[in-house]
Parts: C-alpha cells; sequence; structure tokens
C-alpha cells in the first residue's frame, strides 16, 4: 500500500499534512504536527511512503496529539511525570508515547518536581497542618519520585512540623483532657495527621492539653 501527501498547510493548531491513499481503503486522511517534529520528518508534499515510512508518521502525529493534551493538562494544575504518564494513557495513547511525551514535558520546563513537591509539602504543613508522614504520603500517592518527595520533606525543620501542630493542637483542642480515654483519642485523631508519637506528646505537653 502506497501513501502520498497532496498537501501540507499551517493553521493555529499546527502543521496539517494530508496525504492520500491508493489501497483498499482508498481515500484521504489528515494528521496534525507540531511545526518541530513536522520539519525533522523532512518531508513534504509530493512525497510517497510506503506502510513503513507512513506508520513512523502516524506515530509522530500521535505524538503530537499527546503533547498539545499533555500541555493542556499541565496549564490548570499540578502533574509529576508518573501522573501525567496515567491521565495521557487514560485518553487512549500508548505507554511509549506517553513515557516520551512526560520526558518531553520534564525537557521543557513543564513539569518541575522538585518545586512543585516544596510547594505541596510546605502547604500542608503550615495550611493543612499535617506532619511529615502525611505528606509523604500524599505526595508518593501523586506519582513524585522518591528524590523528590525526600528533598520537599527535609526542606522543613523539626521546628517547621512541630510548630504546625502545636498550632493545630491550641485551635482543635481549647481545653485540657479530662480522662485518659479522651487523651488518647486526641493522639490517635493527630497520628492520622502524620505525626510521630514523640511530636504529639511534645505538643500536648506545650499547651498544656
Amino acid at each position: 500500500m502506497q501513501y502520498q501527501i497532496t498537501d501540507v498547510y499551517e493553521t493555529r493548531a499546527g502543521i496539517s499534512v494530508v496525504l492520500s491513499c491508493d489501497g483498499e481503503d482508498e481515500g484521504e486522511k489528515t494528521l496534525l504536527f507540531k511545526p518541530s517534529l513536522w520539519f525533522e520528518a523532512g518531508l513534504q508534499a509530493g512525497d510517497a511512503l510506503d506502510e513503513e515510512k507512513m506508520d513512523q508518521l502516524s506515530a509522530t502525529a500521535q505524538y503530537c496529539q499527546a503533547i498539545a493534551r499533555a500541555e493542556g493538562l499541565l496549564a490548570s494544575s499540578d502533574y509529576s511525570r508518573m501522573r501525567l504518564i496515567h491521565r495521557l494513557m487514560r485518553y487512549g495513547f500508548g505507554r511509549p508515547i506517553c513515557e516520551r511525551t512526560a520526558d518531553y514535558m520534564v525537557e521543557k520546563g513543564y513539569i518541575r518536581e522538585e518545586e512543585q513537591t516544596l510547594r505541596i509539602a510546605r502547604f500542608y504543613c503550615k495550611n493543612k497542618h499535617w506532619g511529615r508522614k502525611r505528606i509523604a504520603a500524599e505526595l508518593m500517592g501523586r506519582g513524585y519520585c522518591h528524590d523528590a518527595v525526600m528533598h520537599a520533606l527535609d526542606s522543613l525543620s523539626d521546628a517547621d512540623y512541630l510548630t504546625s501542630l502545636v498550632q493545630l493542637v491550641e485551635k482543635k483542642y481549647s481545653a485540657p483532657c479530662v480522662d485518659e480515654r479522651e487523651r488518647q483519642k486526641r493522639i490517635a485523631a493527630l497520628t492520622r495527621l502524620g505525626f510521630t508519637y514523640g511530636e504529639i506528646q511534645r505538643a500536648l505537653e506545650e499547651t498544656g492539653v
């Protein structure tokens, strides 16, 4: 089966390439490319393609489509490399293209895992009053790499976590515990927020509750 490029023209979305086929599925199809990737292909109107070259061109067009989808996703929200891969796969792209697209987004600076994890960790510590363990679980759940997660967690000092915990205890518990059962309930609740038993004990002692 042979294909021929019958037209190439620029649109606001990129480079549109019209191809005709002389096989059983005779007709035209249009593929859309990012300009840089189209020019890398070294093709032009009038060129003929065999099936192997057509498969390569179709794969490049799908890669361009995945990049466009990724750019739209990243314009409205932070994504880790892994989370972006999984999200693109939901749109029907194959994993190799999703991984290639995610790597492209990292290379171009759309995904900056260290910066993102730092911002997220500080937000959850200072605004949500989460402890180290809960923040770590959140970041890992979002697919951030281990090194970026550890760097973000270590950017906050023990004093930062304790200060946040003390603020939470003062806000949440206005009166001292009336019995041991109530004290254990408070410890359990604070443990679920990711604080260690030692941190909780210290915070309770400092606040007197």
